[in-house]
């Protein structure tokens, strides 16, 4: 009976709108070569800074410009309307993960606090107010 009730948790929240939001933004976000090619430069960067970091020879200013180069490419990923929108539509989606693991641990006696209903996770300083979240 349980693993008949977790397969129809499962496919309810396959057929959730926040869920077909993020499918919409993973695609829209594939086949957008820009973004594609800034997320490439994104971690071709930190893996030089983790490198450079690993190593004690580094050059400080080799390193505070890598930083920079790495901020930069962030902003003008953070700029991005489909970027933006997978950012947004993955905030949603995890949060109603959060509400659902909420309410089954509430029933199981694993959580005592409340589930808010507003659909924001526990930290929400970088939330927009979940305005875009549809539950």
């Amino acid at each position: 009976m349980i693993i008949e009730k977790a397969t129809e948790l499962g496919m309810a929240l396959s057929n959730s709108d926040e869920f077909r939001r993020l499918l919409s933004a993973k695609a829209a976000m594939d086949a957008d070569k820009h973004v594609n090619e800034l997320m490439e430069q994104y971690t071709q960067k930190q893996d030089k800074m983790v490198s450079m970091l690993e190593n004690a020879d580094s050059d400080g200013i080799e390193v505070s410009a890598i930083a920079k180069e790495i901020d930069d490419i962030q902003a003008e990923l953070m700029g991005d309307p489909v970027f933006e929108e997978m950012m947004e539509a993955q905030h949603c989606f995890a949060s109603l993960m959060s509400e659902v693991n909420k309410t089954i641990g509430a029933y199981i006696g694993m959580n005592t606090e409340k589930s808010s209903g507003s659909g924001c996770s526990e930290n929400c300083s970088g939330c927009s107010g979940c305005s875009g979240c549809v539950h």
